[in-house]
């Protein structure tokens, strides 16, 4: 998404540039995980079992994401005046809709084109990938899909499927996020004028979570929960930038530092016992406690921004100049990167490396390629639909009028 510029009421402009570093960092993060297969026996054994323990937090990254969501769409809200949806429901989704769809659309198309192109080269003969290899990562991508897949997502509704092969699986989070989209405009909005923040997440929580245990199975993809973790950002931002004394006073008076470190030693620990099958955790539990980190160190940075204090390293290091930039096509890296890491695993397995070498030299190929064609996909499909751009053309044309 693209950076976050804000209006003060002092109508100075307020930079949140560490919200996109730590997007990119979260997209980064994402296509390493999928750049690793556990299964693999790789030599030696203790200083691999460190990347494997490092690369199971995928699921953590989703979780930032969302709760980045609430937040980012929450501050134009919460610093309006009137407390609502710049230009009312239409203009909200508009903007959504611009945002999402046309990079989103563009890569399932992508994906669809490289599907078909592969299966054609393996009827010719022309590749000579075993059916074996094929299936291996197609939570990933799959060269093989149906009407009903591609109906599913040009619809974003793949999350409801249980059997659906995936065109590009990491999407699944792309269509949770457009779902919640509605339930904020329509709902969570309304709630929140009314009853405040803290009732804003306690209902939204409940009901996700209501909806988690009535649906059953099919909720492990719809992951209904998320709606709370999305009211979580959302309430940080209220707590960040509203006027009412009790929010300013919680602002003022809790260590968000040291609360953001707490709520996320308990994530790893929960995720910890979940893998460690001590316990057999909900993964929601460990869902809210990553969600409570993340809101708790969103405050605490703004704090920082907005006080116009001496900005701690953490702020620097996701403000510096590389990182704000690969949160800047961190949307096109996440919808892209599925088909170059499956790509990738596809022809160094057919090379019979080593075990080892096939693991470095997946990293060394499909990470930059990723994150090159990120770039490229972005210029195209991506930047030409997001508002700062075209504010910037709009701006442009101005000058000859």
């Amino acid at each position: 998404m693209s950076q976050i510029t804000l209006e003060q009421p002092s109508k100075q402009r307020l930079h949140l540039a560490y919200l996109d570093g730590l997007r990119g960092l979260a997209a980064f993060y994402v296509v390493l995980v999928h750049c690793w297969d556990s299964k693999l026996v790789l030599e030696p054994v203790w200083a691999w079992l460190l990347v494997t323990k490092f690369l199971r937090y995928g699921i953590f990254a989703v979780v930032i994401f969302i709760v980045l969501s609430g937040y980012c769409l929450m501050l134009p809200v919460v610093r309006s005046r009137t407390g609502s949806l710049t230009g009312g429901l239409r203009q909200f989704f508009q903007r959504r809709i611009r945002r999402i769809l046309p990079p989103y659309y563009a890569a399932l198309v992508l994906c669809m084109l490289l599907g078909i192109s592969i299966q054609c080269l393996q009827d010719n003969n022309i590749l000579n990938w075993s059916n074996e290899g094929l299936n291996d990562l197609n939570s990933l991508f799959s060269p093989v899909f149906s009407l009903k897949d591609v109906l599913a997502y040009v619809l974003l509704i793949q999350n409801f499927g249980l059997n659906i092969s995936k065109i590009n699986g990491p999407t699944w989070t792309v269509a949770v996020e457009w779902q919640i989209y509605f339930v904020f405009a329509v709902l969570l909005i309304p709630i929140w004028r009314r009853l405040g923040s803290l009732s804003t997440v306690a209902i939204a929580s409940s009901l996700g979570l209501a909806l988690k245990y009535l649906m059953g199975e099919v909720s492990s993809n719809v992951s209904p929960w998320f709606l709370g973790l999305f009211a979580l950002g959302m309430a940080a931002a209220d707590i960040n930038f509203s006027q009412k004394l009790s929010l300013l006073r919680l602002k003022k008076s809790l260590p968000w530092r040291k609360l953001a470190a707490i709520f996320a030693f308990f994530a790893f620990l929960t995720e910890w016992l979940r893998f460690s099958l001590v316990t057999e955790l909900p993964e929601w539990v460990v869902h809210y406690c990553v969600a409570l980190a993340t809101s708790c160190f969103l405050i605490y940075c703004t704090k920082f921004l907005t006080a116009d204090k001496p900005l701690p390293s953490v702020i620097r290091f996701l403000e510096s100049k590389w990182i704000v930039i690969l949160g800047r096509f961190s949307y096109s890296l996440y919808i892209t990167h599925a088909p170059i890491v499956w790509i990738t695993y596809q022809i160094l397995r057919n090379k019979h490396l080593s075990p080892t070498m096939f693991t470095v030299s997946w990293f060394l190929i499909a990470v930059p390629s990723s994150l090159i064609f990120a770039y490229l996909f972005h210029q195209v499909f991506e930047r030409p639909f997001m508002s700062s751009f075209s504010s910037n053309l709009k701006s442009h044309s101005q000058k000859y009028i």
